[in-house]
């Protein structure tokens, strides 16, 4: 007779197995399409959600972090500045130098708030930024243009220039923006932090025909 139950129970639980597994790989399954749409279901970052307020091509200097105002992450030491693009009409210049006392970083976002391109002033050509954002068809339009008005130059026995210092940041889409960050090294410093963001330039360019 307890062999019988035994057997009993051990078919009942080899039976509800599969079930047991489908629900554990199915919990998992849904906990990882939580953490991949997050950043989708939310407004992602107060950066973005700040972003969207911005006109096109124009820099915002963003008010101090402050308790219970601004991005609750934010570093009241850091300075922060925004511009947004659209390439739809046209490539984004950006330009922007550090003056040196303070820490300087520039990120490229995407509208979702996905990161293309980041760097600090230390990894630049004399802590300056000389970024154009494009699309591929505008990369691809620009290079055309110059391949021709090289030849144009070659042919008149002229060599043409290239602007060693610009990066050309080739865009997986049209929106999006760019955040400057200057950081003050004290309390009383971040007035002089802010004013390193004075160099920063954003503006559109007209696409190449």
């Amino acid at each position: 007779m307890m062999r019988r139950e035994t057997d009993f129970w051990l078919d009942r639980t080899l039976d509800l197995l599969p079930w047991l597994l489908a629900a554990l790989l199915g919990g998992v399954a849904l906990h990882l399409l939580t953490l991949l749409a997050l950043p989708r279901l939310t407004p992602s970052s107060a950066y973005r959600r700040l972003a969207l307020k911005t006109p096109v091509g124009q820099v915002a200097l963003l008010p101090r972090a402050a308790p219970g105002t601004g991005p609750s992450f934010s570093d009241p030491f850091a300075t922060l500045a925004l511009c947004r693009f659209d390439l739809s009409l046209g490539p984004l210049r950006l330009r922007a130098r550090a003056d040196n006392d303070h820490p300087f970083s520039v990120s490229v976002r995407l509208a979702d708030g996905t990161i293309i391109y980041s760097a600090n002033d230390r990894q630049t050509p004399k802590g300056s930024f000389n970024i154009l954002i494009v699309t591929q068809a505008q990369a691809d339009a620009s290079d055309l243009q110059r391949d021709n008005a090289g030849a144009d130059e070659n042919a008149a026995g002229d060599a043409g220039t290239v602007n060693e210092d610009e990066l050309r940041l080739i865009s997986p889409a049209k929106a999006g923006f760019a955040l400057f960050r200057a950081l003050s090294l004290r309390e009383s410093d971040y007035d002089a932090a802010a004013a390193a963001l004075a160099s920063v330039e954003c503006a559109v360019e007209k696409p190449a025909r």
